[in-house]
């Protein structure tokens, strides 16, 4: 009887170039640089983090892992930065 293997997360900081600066509903356009792909960021892991990324000016490029919400559409969950 074979065992299931556990998935390995594949959540990573990927560099990302805010496109639009968050609007006032707190979504935020990103610019994934390694994918060629533009992500609409409109959840947050905390609070600290939404208001960190809600600072940044358009054109600031940063590390920053996402995750996808649900799963049509293009809306993402940001989950750390790092620098």
């Amino acid at each position: 009887m074979s065992q299931a293997i556990p998935a390995v997360s594949r959540q990573h900081a990927q560099t990302v170039t805010i496109e639009r600066e968050m609007n006032q509903y707190g979504a935020l356009t990103v610019y994934v640089d390694e994918e060629n792909a533009t992500r609409h960021v409109v959840e947050y892991a905390s609070e600290e983090l939404e208001s960190t990324l809600r600072e940044l000016p358009s054109g600031s490029s940063v590390p920053l892992v996402t995750e996808p919400i649900g799963t049509r559409g293009n809306a993402w969950r940001a989950t750390s930065l790092t620098r």
